[in-house]
């Protein structure tokens, strides 16, 4: 009998098929129709329906349908994976779909069997009956599953508590009687063939523990004994939607679940201890098919596309080890499927673009090849053939020619196995292509340290007697004390080094001390001293930073995550991508979301600032090695506040809305407005934020919704949270100041400038800005601050009100010391912007280049073009300015609480201000 030309290319190639037409002609006639369309969830819930699928069906009923099913959706993959019709995600979304379906389906039904004779398991906080928690491991949690698959499975249940029948037992007794009576109904052959092979070995204590665990035996299990692998395989475990009682409530414990499975696998703070242990993975991945092919007659592990080199668990590892180092801080990397994880990584920045695109094709290719390989005999298979008559088949059924195939598989292998020895370093955790184990810290030199440190400053200094004795009041200190043996082993190897490298510096002694305090500050977290022990450059690094500044020593110990970033010099060194980190920084703050679905704002919060920290951090580093400007900071810095003012809008305007409408609102008629630094583009690492909240909406509640939204704003902002607080924020400038409205109509804000604002408050706007929100009000914004500062102002009153400005000022800051003040200090920063905003505010109106916000240097270039100015006094007053803000920025860094210097300094630059200011505002 001839078949359908649909299934020529599949019965030429499969065994198996040519068998299940032999036995049932029927089923060609199927085959061929289902062929032509796509195998979907939805499709597959009707082929059972079909078969007689429906209701609660006595097991032996639905064991017969679940291995029909079964044999529908792998031959009609079959034929359209091997015509080219089906995709990968088709042919894998199938399976698990499948699984997913059988898995649930057994469980309803054994259930049911199971109550009739105990009763209910119910939970007693509640009283519903409870239901077990099946967890889909492996490719089956990452809806992966291949086209001849195990499917690995974990039993859960939620509490203890005995189930309320004639026969009562254990909640423990009833679901191990589940998981026993389950597994046959999936895994055991007979004339239908089988479902899917079972798989419960992933389970806490593996063979040995019991069947099923209720969650509050996981998570003990986890804290105490989880392990680096149990991470691995967890990071893809998925719930399976199962439900045997119309009645149950299961969101509580699937929340539950998820808040143990997250941080379990992804951790905020990378233990960089769980690094041998990887590695130690990667090695078992690479000698784990050679040990079985040895007890195979020594079958090479070139022919096996799974487990071989350059095979799928290679590019399985590297993607998934990039999730567990990076995925705690970065949440949109907590992706259970592969290719999704990969496109995230990629998105992100964590793989290159053209690595992550190569592994992707490789990825697809080796999968379509295990699947054809499958297909042949329905069996689980992962060796290539060596008959060349079928690697002429097989090539065929992939669509290529023999030489083509082989030249096509042997380039992605090879490819994934250069990946995968480099895995560590696309990680970010090492340097060499070979990914040896990073050089541990050598032996000190001497045997005693006090030696050591003699020898490193010098016998008899002081400052090495101050060092020793510091060193012993830290080894006698709580947290010290308190310390593990292998945290205490670590430590013990890490001081002299630190000592060797402080020896390095300007200052070593002052680095050294540095460097003890910021171990002290992290010693409780053994993460951290595994990675200045681990990572030598690293802790050179760290010690070249904090002897340059105190204030970057301070922010290391505030922030030691920071500590990780020293690893990748190269980018830390680059300069930032704000469209980037901004367009990242949504899609992590769109991934914070809790086990129920709702935005996780405590973790958007940390986020954000975690992410200025980072930023900031890397700008100090560029900072402190001489590769920005003081004025490429301050433009960077503000750049960053812009990016997270901006963000903030849009993280906090739902949480104003009404409970009900927060999905989908439209977006706010606001907008932020600054003033001071940050308007001026001068912030430094720590600055307030100067802001004025402005609104433009015709709804009757807009006054009370957009003060609702300011409130957030600031408290989203300033609030301490563990991660620290992302900005001081100062709203003082807004009309009326602290007695106003938080949030200012546009209409009010424009009457009040135009009408009553005082002369110190036109002052303030020449340098204020529009920096996020609406656009159309922060042009109307600049319209009303043109209209403000072209408006004719009579020289004599003007410089009145600004002398008295300048003299409340001066009242307000004073200096009682010798040293001079470089802002405040008569001939200091603040003369300087008084004058340019004294020059902007009388001739703007003349000169319409002063009307923008250019900075107080450039101002006064354009003040002298314009004759306003002597060319040779606006040049040396702007020389005098920036060498004031760099100076300022210098003392910063040195931890100085107010930017002052002695008095014999920078004399002639206070003296052509002094000049300047005689000139334009003096008597």
């Amino acid at each position: 009998m001839s078949q359908p030309i649909i299934l020529e290319s599949s019965l030429s190639w499969s065994g198996a098929l040519r068998r299940k037409l032999m036995a049932d002609e029927s089923f060609a006639l199927w085959l061929s129709k289902a062929g032509g369309e796509p195998v979907t969830r939805r499709v597959i819930q009707d082929w059972f329906a079909e078969l007689g699928g429906g209701g609660t069906l006595p097991v032996t009923n639905l064991r017969h349908v679940l291995r029909l099913l079964r044999a529908r959706v792998f031959y009609t993959l079959m034929v359209r994976d091997i015509n080219g019709e089906a995709p990968l995600h088709e042919v894998v979304g199938a399976m698990s779909a499948l699984a997913d379906l059988a898995v649930a389906e057994a469980y309803k039904s054994v259930v049911t069997s199971l109550v009739e004779v105990h009763g209910v398991p119910r939970d007693p906080h509640t009283g519903l009956p409870q239901e077990m928690l099946i967890v889909g491991m492996g490719k089956l949690g990452g809806r992966e599953l291949n086209v001849s698959s195990d499917i690995d499975l974990i039993m859960l249940y939620g509490e203890e508590g005995e189930t309320d029948g004639r026969r009562k037992i254990s909640h423990h007794e009833f679901y191990g009687k589940v998981t026993q009576r389950m597994m046959p109904v999936l895994s055991e052959p007979d004339a239908d063939g089988q479902v899917f092979r079972s798989d419960l070995r992933l389970r806490p204590d593996g063979d040995s523990g019991p069947l099923a665990w209720s969650l509050d035996a996981l998570e003990n299990y986890l804290v105490v004994q989880g392990r680096e692998w149990e991470r691995y395989a967890w990071l893809k475990g998925r719930v399976i939607p199962c439900k045997a009682f119309a009645d149950s409530e299961t969101a509580a414990q699937r929340e539950q679940l998820e808040r143990l499975r997250r941080p379990f696998v992804y951790r905020k703070y990378f233990d960089f201890d769980a690094l041998a242990s990887l590695r130690g993975l990667r090695e078992r991945i690479r000698q784990d098919w050679e040990r079985r092919a040895s007890a195979r007659n020594g079958i090479d592990s070139i022919h096996n596309i799974k487990l071989g080199e350059g095979g799928i668990r290679e590019i399985e590892f590297v993607v998934q080890l990039s999730q567990l180092i990076r995925g705690g801080r970065a949440p949109s990397l907590q992706q259970r499927t592969l290719l999704t994880a990969l496109h995230k990584q990629n998105k992100a920045g964590v793989i290159a673009p053209e690595v992550a695109e190569s592994l992707g094709a490789a990825y697809i290719f080796l999968r379509r090849v295990e699947h054809m390989l499958q297909y042949r005999e329905d069996e689980q298979t992962h060796l290539l053939p060596r008959d060349p008559s079928l690697c002429e088949g097989l090539a065929a059924v992939m669509g290529m020619s023999r030489e083509e195939f082989d030249q096509t598989l042997a380039d992605h292998r090879a490819f994934v196995s250069r990946t995968f020895r480099d895995a560590f370093r696309i990680a970010g955790m090492g340097d060499g292509e070979d990914n040896d184990p990073p050089q541990r810290l050598p032996e000190a030199p001497c045997a005693d340290l006090a030696d050591h440190i003699r020898q490193v400053l010098g016998e008899d200094t002081p400052q090495a007697s101050d060092l020793c004795r510091r060193v012993d009041s830290l080894l006698e200190s709580h947290r010290i004390r308190s310390l593990s043996a292998s945290s205490r082993k670590r430590l013990d190897a890490l001081l002299p080094a630190i000592m060797s490298a402080s020896a390095s510096t300007e200052q070593p002694a002052i680095t050294a001390s540095r460097l003890l305090e910021l171990v002290e500050q992290v010693a409780q977290r053994s993460a951290y001293l595994a990675l200045l022990a681990e990572y030598p450059e690293t802790l050179a690094r760290v010690a070249r930073l904090v002897s340059a500044s105190p204030w970057a020593s301070q922010y290391l110990r505030r922030h030691p995550i920071l500590l990780d970033s020293l690893i990748e010099w190269r980018t830390l060194m680059a300069p930032p991508d704000f469209e980037q980190i901004g367009a990242q920084l949504r899609s992590e703050l769109d991934a914070c979301v809790l086990a129920d679905g709702q935005a996780d704002m405590e973790q958007q919060m940390n986020l954000m600032r975690d992410t200025q920290h980072q930023v900031s951090f890397q700008l100090l580093a560029q900072d402190l090695e001489g590769e920005l400007t003081v004025e490429q900071l301050a433009d960077r810095l503000s750049a960053l506040a812009d990016m997270l003012l901006a963000e903030t809008i849009s993280r906090v305007w739902p949480l104003v809305q009404p409970r009900g409408q927060r999905d989908n609102v439209a977006p706010p008629r606001f907008a932020i407005i600054a003033y001071g630094k940050l308007g001026g583009k001068e912030i430094g690492y720590a600055s307030d934020l100067d802001l004025v909240f402005l609104y433009e909406d015709p709804n009757t509640e807009a006054s009370e919704r957009y003060a609702k939204l300011g409130r957030r704003m600031v408290s989203w902002l300033s609030t301490m949270t563990s991660s620290g607080r992302l900005y001081e924020i100062d709203l003082r400038l807004r009309p009326d100041g602290d007695a106003g409205l938080l949030a200012v109509s546009l209409e009010a804000f424009e009457q009040y400038q135009l009408n009553h604002a005082w002369v110190w408050e036109h002052q303030a706007i020449t340098r204020a800005r529009f920096v996020a929100g609406d656009a159309q009000i922060g042009q109307r914004f600049e319209q009303i601050r043109r209209q403000v500062l072209l408006a004719p102002r009579e020289a004599g009153k003007l410089k009145e009100e600004v002398r008295a400005m300048r003299e409340r000022i001066s009242a307000g800051h004073p200096n009682r010391s010798t040293d001079f003040d470089l802002k405040h200090d008569r001939g200091g920063m603040v003369d300087v912007e008084f004058v340019t905003q004294y020059l902007v505010l009388l001739h703007a109106h003349e000169h319409a280049a002063l009307l923008e916000n250019l900075g107080n240097i450039t101002l006064l270039g354009i003040a002298a073009k314009t004759g306003l100015i002597p060319a040779d006094l606006a040049e040396k007053a702007a020389n005098a300015y920036r060498v004031f803000r760099k100076r300022q920025h210098a003392l910063r860094l040195q931890g100085a609480q107010k930017a002052r210097i002695p008095d014999d300094q920078l004399v002639e630059e206070r003296n052509a201000v002094m000049q300047l200011w005689d000139k334009v505002i003096g008597d």
